[in-house]
């Protein structure tokens, strides 16, 4: 899953730690983005998976950070976000 998200936050900072419950299908993460003295924390990212034709979908949603103005973002912009997923990745996920 790091192979996936890595490439997409690497212009703003980088994955510090990572962690994924596919039971409850939920991801959580600690990002150390460009400029910040504290990293921030994802607490919560539910997720689903969703094919659209022979592609798979990650859509993450109900996304929780440690900070305000963070949350805000995703909150106005992002109420969920599709990350288009390998075939190879799919079984690790499930």
């Amino acid at each position: 899953m790091l192979l996936l998200l890595k490439p997409k936050l690497q212009r703003y900072g980088e994955i510090r730690a990572f962690g994924l419950d596919t039971s409850a299908k939920v991801m959580t993460a600690e990002i150390k983005l460009r400029g910040e003295p504290i990293p921030v924390v994802v607490s919560q990212a539910r997720y689903r998976i969703e094919e659209a034709g022979s592609e798979t979908y990650l859509v993450f949603y109900d996304v929780k950070v440690s900070r305000e103005w963070a949350q805000n973002i995703v909150e106005d912009h992002f109420p969920e976000l599709r990350v288009k997923i390998p075939d190879f990745l799919r079984p690790l996920i499930d």
